[in-house]
């Protein structure tokens, strides 16, 4: 079975306090969005899903991606070898 993570982009910048209880994850910010990458298996992205549900944060983009694959700061990345 491949291993993969999840990225998970969402509208706006997401507060400080939100994202000291997501502290496992990687986060890049920009103006208009955030994205929390490395979400490590299907359980913690349905999770985290549920935690921006219920606050109130849309989620414009959900992606699978192999572990091979390294994220930058704008959330777009580069598949390694």
């Amino acid at each position: 079975m491949e291993r993969v993570t999840y990225e998970v982009r969402v509208a706006g910048v997401v507060s400080q306090e939100d994202l000291d209880d997501m502290a496992a994850v990687r986060l890049a910010e920009g103006s208009t969005s955030t994205v929390l990458c490395g979400v490590p298996d299907q359980s913690a992205l349905h999770g985290l899903l549920d935690r921006f549900m219920a606050l109130g944060i849309e989620v414009v983009e959900v992606r699978r991606i192999p572990t091979t694959w390294v994220a930058d700061d704008r959330g777009s990345g580069r598949a390694t070898r």
